[in-house]
């Protein structure tokens, strides 16, 4: 190809794939950074994903504490880690700091599953101190997006960010 005709193809083509792209690019990727984060938290239905680790860190306390056996455990601790991966997978976040509090809570979550599948006193202690940190991150994290956004998340766990609400 002629030097003049490579550039009247690059003056065409970069252009057209500058707008393909912009037109893929997600609702969370364009507006206001509150517009952006609100769109996020309404695609990936992030006050979901809390609540079901919340009502999963209540069911790994409850076979614990009901004594329902090793089996039943192991279940919930599963569950749990499959749903802290899955979550995870929904980051990063419009925003940074709701991104790094969730990445942190996930993580936590993730491994309190491992520490209560592991079982033993020590990794069932270990489960329920990683679980608090969590639900303390977490928390925080939707108090940030409601400041942000001005709307609550509505979680699973039916209660309102910063009523102590995830624990």
């Amino acid at each position: 190809m002629r030097p003049a005709r490579r550039r009247w193809a690059v003056a065409l083509v970069v252009p057209a794939l500058a707008l393909s792209l912009a037109a893929c690019s997600g609702a969370d990727e364009q507006g206001t950074p509150a517009q952006r984060l609100d769109s996020w938290v309404s695609s990936t239905q992030v006050g979901q994903s809390v609540g079901t680790l919340v009502g999963d860190g209540a069911a790994v306390a409850r076979a614990q504490g009901e004594d329902l056996g090793p089996g039943a455990l192991h279940t919930v601790c599963g569950v749990l880690t499959t749903d802290a991966e899955a979550a995870n997978a929904n980051l990063p976040s419009p925003d940074q700091q709701v991104t790094v509090w969730l990445s942190q809570a996930y993580q936590l979550e993730y491994e309190a599953g491992g520490d209560c599948y592991s079982a033993g006193t020590s990794g069932l202690q270990r489960s329920a101190s990683r679980r608090a940190q969590a639900v303390q991150l977490m928390d925080r994290a939707l108090i940030r997006i409601q400041a942000l956004t001005g709307r609550e998340v509505a979680t699973t766990t039916t209660t309102q960010p910063g009523s102590g609400l995830l624990g």
